[in-house]
């Protein structure tokens, strides 16, 4: 099925209302069927398609709007970027409800370009009830019987630039990309080799090594229709951020300009929601490791942390990843365990 809908201009911000809920709002078209009601944006002017958070945060919206009850929120998705997606016309949503249970919901959302009806992206998303931790610790509490679940938890610690960063925010300069939606800060290290020399470029594997940065959504979920639904979303599309081009520090080179003259595209995308209890329009800090490259796949490992430290967010990410070989032959010596084969 093709759309005859009108194709509209992407919304410009609007001072009174979510910017990304604007942009990602949807129309029903049949039953489990949905339309952008705007095309999706590349991520910069110039580049061959869209990908990445785009897809994620309107295919989010799509299987959510399909889930009757109010108090389920998504906790996972996997999906798969096909092909990149058109400006010419909108995305077009066909959901499946795979599952409806008493505590989780399951769709799955395949994204078609509305005009041509070329698959472009796939995406399973499960949703549950009871995914605010904060609700549990209450509960216990309060129990008179003192027959409620301990509300145990576990988790790992963020990479230290938060602690060492965390306030020093406004004094480090800022960078604002795809599309002014999204703001990150780079701590010094990813310029200053001299800065790890003890710490990231000295540990014996690179696929050990872990950076990360501060980053958020530039949105205004106070003036949102429905801040719940907008903050996934909002997380959503930050959750493709622009980590994959940090392999080049990882291995040991500067940020600067030649350095990330790669070719890199996903190919697909993780995220596990760990609770509600998150603000993406807030600093938030992620930190990620490259585990594995081989094969021209990079497998990005990221954790999504709240500025006190707790772990909201897990991210795995594999891309299609063609570094040079100028790239390759500098990398410095102590990152020779990532296995360079030279002739």
């Amino acid at each position: 099925m093709s759309s005859s809908l009108p194709v509209l201009p992407i919304p410009e911000r609007d001072e009174h209302s979510s910017h990304m809920e604007n942009k990602f709002e949807l129309i029903k078209l049949e039953e489990n069927v949905y339309q952008g009601k705007y095309p999706l944006e590349t991520f910069m002017a110039g580049a061959r398609g869209t990908y990445g958070g785009e897809f994620v945060s309107q295919s989010m919206l799509a299987g959510w709007a399909t889930v009757e009850n109010p108090e389920f929120t998504p906790h996972s998705f996997h999906s798969y970027f096909v092909k990149a997606g058109s400006l010419d016309s909108p995305m077009k949503y066909v959901v499946s409800r795979n599952n409806d249970g008493r505590n989780f919901a399951n769709r799955s959302v395949h994204v078609y370009q509305s005009t041509s009806n070329i698959l472009c992206f796939v995406m399973i998303i499960s949703f549950t009830r009871k995914n605010t931790l904060q609700k549990k610790i209450d509960f216990f509490k309060s129990d008179l019987t003192k027959k409620a679940p301990i509300p145990f938890e576990i988790q790992g610690s963020p990479h230290y630039f938060i602690k060492k960063y965390a306030k020093q925010l406004d004094t480090l300069p800022s960078i604002t990309s795809t599309n002014d939606n999204l703001q990150h800060i780079l701590p010094p290290e990813y310029f200053d080799l001299k800065r790890t020399k003890n710490t990231i470029d000295q540990q014996t594997e690179p696929g050990d090594r872990k950076l990360g940065f501060f980053v958020r959504c530039l949105d205004d979920l106070t003036k949102a229709k429905n801040p719940t639904k907008s903050k996934y979303v909002d997380l959503g599309f930050l959750s493709d951020s622009f980590y994959l081009s940090a392999i080049v520090r990882v291995l040991g080179l500067p940020f600067k300009y030649k350095n990330l003259q790669f070719f890199r595209v996903s190919l697909d995308h993780s995220v596990y929601f760990h609770d509600t209890d998150f603000d993406p329009t807030v600093w938030m800090f992620m930190d990620f490791k490259f585990s594995r490259y081989s094969n021209d796949r990079l497998l990005c490992n990221c954790q999504l942390f709240t500025m006190d430290g707790r772990l909201v967010a897990t991210i795995n990410q594999e891309a299609l990843v063609y570094l040079s070989n100028e790239i390759i032959n500098n990398i410095p010596s102590h990152s020779k365990k990532s296995k360079i084969i030279k002739l």
